[in-house]
């Protein structure tokens, strides 16, 4: 799952209304981090997806099924990039 997937979910929601907005709350990182991560072509580390998820699970998402995908996509996403870390002694 690649970051922009995440933010249009998030956006499509009305989750997050700017790029800046994503930075700061989803990601928990500075206004300009989404746009540098897009700048320079890298995805977020394990600690910024656990917090998106973290942030996930405390919204009631029972009726909004794209969003509970989106969090079961990031779970399965987080368990094989921790997998490989390990595997890389990447701790």
């Amino acid at each position: 799952m690649e970051i922009k997937d995440i933010y249009g979910a998030l956006q499509d929601a009305g989750l997050a209304n700017s790029q800046m907005e994503f930075s700061r709350i989803w990601l928990g990182r500075s206004p300009r981090y989404y746009s540098h991560l897009i700048a320079v072509g890298r995805e977020p580390g394990l600690a910024t997806l656990c917090g998106i998820v973290w942030r996930l699970k405390g919204l009631p998402l029972e009726g909004y099924p794209t969003l509970l995908e989106l969090q079961h996509k990031l779970t399965d996403a987080i368990d094989r990039r921790a997998i490989t870390d390990v595997r890389r002694h990447r701790f």
